[in-house]
């Protein structure tokens, strides 16, 4: 059996053609799993796309994201049983529609203004970020308003962080302990180890 081929010189292709080229082969590819760990205190690991384990540390990272629950009817309902003091402040939180940490929610009543504030400014910020275009400048507006938005990286006061509790419970303690940190031992020593 003969195949007949063509020996005639071809044309060479041009740069641009190749390149292009080589983009759409990347571009067909699937993009590759890689093996997740998730948790610092319990550790799970799981295989997973690139853009989840970016969300996962994202999300590890407790500097930058605060947990927080939207309750259902149900929850609630189940929390009457145990704790209805608890339960009466987190159907306010689901009357709202306010994803809250149980930290916040201990004291959503004095803070209601300004969460309702922090919701719609977080709102206004998730606009105006989905319009900006794919490559950048990932930048927020500079007519963003962040101003009910707590925890802030330039904060001054203790509102929204995990020290607003501790100062609302026991005021005065958090200062005296950063005057003096020898304070942290006398408390400590209160409580009795077990066994003895």
């Amino acid at each position: 059996v003969f195949f007949a081929t063509s020996f005639a010189p071809q044309r060479p292709a041009s740069s641009s053609t190749m390149a292009l080229a080589r983009s759409f082969r990347r571009c067909s590819q699937k993009v590759p799993d890689v093996f997740m760990q998730f948790g610092l205190e319990q550790q799970f690991r799981f295989v997973s796309h690139p853009g989840i384990m970016v969300v996962s540390k994202l999300l590890e990272m407790r500097t930058i994201v605060r947990m927080r629950a939207n309750f259902s009817q149900e929850n609630i309902d189940r929390m009457k049983a145990f704790d209805p003091d608890l339960a009466r402040k987190a159907q306010i939180a689901y009357d709202h529609k306010l994803p809250i940490n149980f930290q916040q929610l201990e004291l959503i009543e004095e803070s209601l203004p300004r969460l309702l504030e922090e919701k719609k400014q977080l709102e206004n910020l998730r606009d105006d970020v989905a319009q900006i275009p794919a490559g950048g400048p990932y930048e927020l507006p500079p007519n963003a308003d962040t101003s009910a938005v707590r925890p802030h990286p330039d904060q001054t006061d203790l509102e929204g962080t995990w020290q607003m509790l501790a100062e609302a419970k026991y005021p005065g303690k958090l200062e005296a302990i950063r005057n003096d940190p020898k304070m942290l031992d006398s408390n400590i020593a209160m409580y009795p180890e077990k066994g003895k």
